[in-house]
């Protein structure tokens, strides 16, 4: 019986905690090396962020007790001056504001304040003008920003706050408290982030410097093996029969990208025998942390892998998920070293990586963020397969009236399509059914690294398939705008792959 995907990914999960558990060899870096890295500990703040309580806006401090002058004093309460000496209140509206009240106020502004200049303190019943960024003068409670007061400028002597501003202004109002972002001594980046480009920004803001280190959870070693007769490296002569090796460096950089510390790619034959000696050779050699294999797992004569795996191996597994493509799966444990098999089509070898094996990864090593599904509706009708689900690939094309991202299929659903699979963004899971999915259904997705840029500032992706009622943006390859493959709903079950 098929394994469903979930299954299947708690047997991969449970095959890597075997040898490694989550914070295990962690290892201290220059923050200036650590860019992408995910921390192995909690981050504390050096200081307050912001060290300085300070203005959020262009505007004027102010306390919000001088905005509450009475009408029939003239004054704002408790300032300590007389009648009219400080702020004044009238019952109009403050000329050129367009903001209807019951009656304005008016302060003398007393001094201006840029970023970076030290604190002072706030005269009672005036306005200091501030820049954003700029420090908040002692005593001061708010910020009015500088187009809502008359006039709407600097260069003057006094200002007016029309009434409706006046009335609803409270203490704290574009105001960004010391410490608002983070405290002193308090966790800054919880152990788990990824060192991302707002990551490094916080921590230059907390004053690391580039050879301040960081404790960051290392990625494993993964050896990654491709192959087969037919397979020849790119720049060699390729006879009848062969092919380049699309797998090897697809798996190095998808790899890589998941977060490994270090990845050894081997090409291997057809040869059973040859196959167990190069991978122990290897395995002893390299003391990789995991083995991913690409194809060789079938029903065919030549299944190198699992041969070989199956012979010399333990706890060796090889069957099927009910998914397409990615059916063929296995795993075994080799010499000690988890080993994830899957199958050889490149497109398979990629889609099972992103559901499968990325889910394992996040779980015990923490290198890579687990796959993240979201919710688009389909721009056209599919037909999916009775017994297995589909992750087709697509494109997210923009979104309906009612908000919902849009995505478009992007090539057939045969797992050679290599290079439709690189114009695509998402993988939409189509779940097994008899009855076709119409335009409009909602899909599951999964954002994956790729997909055509816009050109020219268009605004559209170039959308092989899309919406051809919507402009598009000019292809880069007007070749590849249609798909001559078989749809779906034509597809051969049989094929696994």
């Amino acid at each position: 019986m098929a394994r469903s995907i979930e299954s299947h990914q708690r047997a991969l999960r449970a095959l890597l905690a075997r040898t490694h558990g989550p914070g295990d060899d962690a290892v201290a870096l220059p923050l200036a090396q650590a860019a992408g890295r995910v921390l192995a500990e909690d981050l504390l703040a050096p200081l307050d962020l912001p060290p300085h309580t300070n203005s959020q806006m262009d505007g004027f401090a102010v306390r919000v007790a001088d905005l509450a002058a009475t009408p029939e004093s003239g004054t704002a309460p408790g300032d300590g001056t007389e009648p009219g000496a400080g702020t004044a209140r009238g019952n109009g509206t403050a000329a050129g504001s367009g903001i209807e009240g019951g009656g304005s106020v008016t302060l003398p502004v007393h001094g201006t304040r840029a970023a970076g200049a030290g604190p002072v303190h706030h005269e009672p019943g005036t306005a200091t003008a501030v820049m954003t960024g700029a420090v908040i003068p002692e005593g001061a409670d708010a910020v009015l920003p500088v187009e809502r007061v008359d006039p709407p400028r600097f260069d003057t002597p006094t200002i007016t706050v029309p009434a409706g501003l006046a009335d609803t202004t409270a203490e704290g109002t574009f105001v960004r408290p010391v410490g608002s972002d983070v405290a002193r001594g308090a966790v800054a980046l919880p152990a788990g982030t990824r060192l991302g480009v707002a990551a490094i920004g916080a921590c230059a803001a907390l004053g690391l410097v580039a050879d301040a280190t960081v404790l960051v959870r290392r990625g494993p070693r993964v050896l990654a093996l491709s192959g087969g007769d037919e397979v020849v490296p790119a720049g060699a002569e390729l006879k009848p029969g062969t092919l380049y090796d699309a797998n090897g460096p697809l798996l190095d950089a998808w790899l890589r990208e998941a977060g490994a510390e270090d990845v050894a790619c081997l090409r291997v034959s057809d040869d059973p025998a040859l196959f167990v000696e190069r991978l122990e050779e290897a395995v002893r050699s390299l003391r990789p942390d995991l083995v991913v294999t690409s194809g060789g797992i079938s029903a065919g004569a030549f299944e190198v892998v699992r041969q070989g795996l199956e012979a010399h191996g333990e706890d060796a597994w090889f069957g099927h998920v009910a998914v397409q493509p990615g059916g063929p799966q296995g795993h075994a444990v080799f010499r000690g070293t988890p080993v994830v098999c899957v199958p050889g089509n490149p497109v398979s070898t990629w889609v099972s990586c992103e559901v499968l094996l990325r889910d394992a990864l996040a779980a015990v090593w923490g290198s890579c963020e687990a796959p993240r599904w979201g919710t688009a509706v389909l721009t056209e009708e599919v037909q999916p397969l009775p017994a297995r689900t589909q992750l087709r690939r697509g494109r997210v094309t923009g979104h309906d009236d009612a908000g919902s991202a849009r995505v478009a299929l992007v090539g057939g659903a045969s797992s050679h399509l290599l290079t439709a699979a690189a114009r695509a963004d998402v993988l939409v899971r189509i779940p097994h059914g008899e009855a076709p999915l119409p335009a409009g259904a909602a899909v599951a997705v999964l954002p994956v690294a790729g997909g055509v840029l816009a050109l020219g500032g268009a605004g559209e992706p170039c959308e092989p398939g899309g919406d051809t009622t919507r402009p598009r943006a000019r292809c880069a390859s007007p070749g590849l705008d249609h798909d001559t493959t078989r749809r779906a709903d034509e597809k051969d079950e049989g094929d696994d792959e």
